[in-house]
């Protein structure tokens, strides 16, 4: 069947019917539950290895070694990694228990770390976030000391939440068959997203699966760049708003990001002031980057290699109106900021581009965008769990979009992915196609440094290569100036 058909409706019917039995079997039956999730689980990446092995060895003549082996290689991993999930349950199912129990108690120390950034931001509600971690806390506690109390708690909460996704999909189709106007005055305005530890590396798996797809079927590969729309939904039109999911194969990438286009304009929400991040990057000031569509995107499918796929929106003039509001709060409550590189081309206009090696600086050297920081809010201070990047593009979206499933929780870009690829498929839903960007479908695109570069390896140099040096740099003036301390 054509993905995203006029069958979905009925797709969200059969899938949220089954999904229900297998919450109310699994509270019902309890671990040999398990047992069979792993048995079937297995057999697919079993039999999803033997297929890449089968395909990569039918074109082996038509590939590169390198490719073989990599192919080879992964799909050996695949057979591997399926075998271990069948044989899991002769062995024990402690594993499974274990990771869900750390789960649990990461999600206390996020929820403990968002309340006292929070209460120095001076945020309002935090209160809520102290008393989520009370119970995350209390709750992993007593799974760690009482281990039976661990398999049976980590078994009612996958049962209760199979029947609660499942509900929401019965929902999605009640909403999707009613009329037009009806769907407006019996909007929903939550949806459950799939749970974090499934969706937050599929958009990573989709790029590989194009990775793959390049090299076994180039000429199919190349079709997948052309703007997707699903059966009912095309138009010639070019939409009204975008939200842009990023994904790489390297370092933090690998995660995703996640921008909003309006109008031939790009808003993200980062943390690019390095001297402001700890956790690793996950903490630090939050920055507004506004820059123009194409050379923001060119930008960051060939400086660091990546996809972006691109969700577009049909607005009304209403919810166009109601977006250009958001956006004018949005900068309301910021200030501009300066980059490093920025700061120094001031001082020193024969500066070059590499005089600053951090990503915001190349950012704003390479895209023309411009960056804010905030005076107060949640997005003074950016959480890479919570106050992030989707956290931005999904406050607009919710704004302009009053009539759409909505999600809680946790948001990241591989639930936020999973979350647009459903609105795309759903009927009646704002979201009406899908653009890949790449380098091969954004060649016509350019960017122009503001400074120019000594060489084209720094003007290429990737994020995290960048953000080490600057790391580097900035650790030997710390240094010097320790040393000038009397």
């Amino acid at each position: 069947m054509k993905n995203n058909s006029k069958w979905y409706p009925f797709i969200c019917l059969v899938a949220g019917a089954a999904i229900i039995a297998a919450g109310i079997y699994t509270l019902t039956v309890g671990e040999p539950v398990m047992e069979f999730v792993c048995y079937l689980g297995g057999s697919v990446v079993v039999l999803h290895g033997f297929v890449s092995g089968i395909s990569a060895a039918a074109k082996r003549k038509a590939i590169s070694n390198d490719s073989f082996k990599s192919l080879f290689i992964s799909a050996l991993l695949n057979i591997c990694l399926g075998g271990m999930i069948i044989l899991l349950p002769r062995l024990s199912l402690e594993p499974v228990y274990i990771i869900f129990t750390l789960y649990i108690l990461v999600n206390a120390g996020i929820k403990l770390m968002d309340y006292f950034i929070d209460r120095k931001d001076n945020v309002s509600g935090r209160i809520k976030e102290l008393l989520l971690f009370l119970f995350f806390l209390v709750f992993g506690i007593l799974m760690v000391f009482v281990p039976e109390m661990g398999k049976r708690g980590f078994l009612a909460v996958s049962g209760l939440y199979c029947i609660f996704y499942g509900a929401f999909l019965v929902w999605d189709f009640i909403f999707q068959c009613l009329p037009g106007s009806f769907r407006r005055r019996f909007s929903k305005k939550l949806s459950l997203p799939m749970p974090v530890l499934l969706s937050t590396l599929r958009p990573f798996a989709k790029l590989r699966a194009r990775r793959r797809q390049n090299i076994l079927d180039p000429e199919k590969a190349r079709a997948e760049l052309k703007t997707f729309y699903p059966d009912g939904k095309e138009t010639s039109a070019p939409p009204d708003m975008e939200v842009m999911i990023h994904v790489s194969e390297h370092g933090f990438g690998i995660m995703g990001h996640c921008d909003l286009c309006f109008e031939g304009v790009i808003y993200s929400y980062g943390s690019y002031d390095l001297t402001s991040t700890s956790l690793f990057g996950g903490i630090g000031d939050g920055i507004f980057v506004v820059g123009k569509k194409e050379p923001y995107i060119r930008f960051y499918v060939t400086a660091s290699p990546r996809e972006i796929y691109g969700y577009g929106f049909r607005l009304t003039e209403e919810q166009k109106t109601a977006v250009r509001e958001e956006i004018s709060k949005i900068k309301e409550m910021s200030y501009p900021w300066e980059t490093p590189l920025q700061q120094v081309y001031k001082n020193d206009p024969s500066a070059k581009g590499e005089a600053v090696f951090d990503w915001g600086s190349k950012m704003w050297n390479c895209t023309g965008s411009d960056f804010y920081k905030f005076k107060s809010g949640k997005m003074k201070t950016y959480f890479v769990v919570t106050s992030n990047c989707v956290m931005m593009a999904d406050k607009i979206v919710r704004k302009a979009c009053t009539d759409i499933p909505l999600q809680k929780g946790v948001l990241t870009p591989g639930s936020y992915y999973d979350y647009l690829e459903h609105l795309l498929a759903m009927v009646g839903s704002p979201v009406f196609c899908r653009t890949v960007y790449d380098r091969e479908s954004t060649a016509g695109w350019s960017y122009t440094p503001r400074i120019a570069y000594s060489s084209p390896e720094l003007e290429s140099m990737t994020e995290t290569e960048a953000n080490r040096r600057a790391a580097e740099k900035m650790g030997r003036k710390n240094e010097k100036r320790i040393r000038k301390k009397p």
